[in-house]
């Protein structure tokens, strides 16, 4: 009978509960489950491990760098964002309304920290999120191009629900570059949202872009439904270094 059980269990694809059949028989044996009782055993079996997998695999195609979390950001140290604005960015709400967000700041004052952790919690709550350095994205998009598959790579970058673009103003862009960006923003615009970092304020992404009519569309697409966070500080990284010399 455990053979035919498990034979229905795998056309209807309940691998989870297939896998663990044995286990989920004693148990119920064991704690004298009501047939509704075992029942939903069962399908709490299925429905966690399956939303386990996804996160696990969502994670992998986010392609993190590293992981990053709300609860390891030092508030001590860095006083620009509050705690309140954590929590309501962990609701996650401006995701469902499509909102951007834009992380600006000098290097090492936690923006590729506040953008990995959003990313890290749109993905426990079953988003799809692919993260970035802008170096990294042109370049796929520029392959792309060259290989004549551009519109199949735009399609395939916005089925993510979030797009994150880390390090933008680091190098200067050629207006190759420059349109093509414009092109993925675009996409997402009003559809998907974005968040940026960037060691640039709006004023200075001219010299990054080189083409101040196209940085005024980019803008215009990314500015109307965001939030702009303006990080102070100094480095976070390098705050034990200059201690010890102090």
């Amino acid at each position: 009978m455990i053979t035919h059980v498990k034979s229905n269990l795998k056309r209807v694809r309940c691998y989870h509960i297939k896998n663990s059949l044995e286990s989920l028989l004693q148990k119920a044996e064991d704690s004298s489950y009501s047939y509704l009782e075992f029942l939903n055993q069962l399908l709490l079996q299925e429905t966690e491990k399956r939303n386990q997998t996804r996160i696990n695999r969502y994670m992998k195609s986010a392609k993190f760098p590293s992981i990053k979390v709300f609860d390891e950001f030092d508030f001590k140290y860095q006083h620009s964002v509050t705690q309140r604005q954590i929590n309501n960015w962990k609701e996650l709400v401006w995701l469902d309304n499509r909102e951007n967000k834009i992380f600006m700041g000098p290097p090492g004052v936690g923006k590729t920290h506040l953008a990995i952790s959003c990313g890290f919690t749109a993905i426990q709550k079953g988003y799809k999120v692919r993260y970035y350095t802008l170096n990294n994205l042109v370049d796929e998009l520029l392959l792309a191009d060259f290989e004549r598959r551009l519109k199949e790579e735009l399609k395939i970058i916005s089925k993510n629900d979030l797009l994150i673009i880390d390090e933008l103003g680091f190098l200067p862009m050629n207006p190759k570059q420059s349109n093509l960006l414009f092109q993925l923003i675009n996409r997402f615009y009003e559809h998907k949202s974005i968040i940026i970092t960037s060691n640039k304020m709006f004023t200075e992404w001219g010299s990054t872009f080189g083409d101040q009519v196209l940085v005024t569309a980019i803008l215009d697409r990314l500015l109307h439904h965001s939030e702009t966070i303006i990080m102070e500080g100094d480095s976070y990284r390098l705050k034990d270094k200059l201690k010890k010399n102090d």
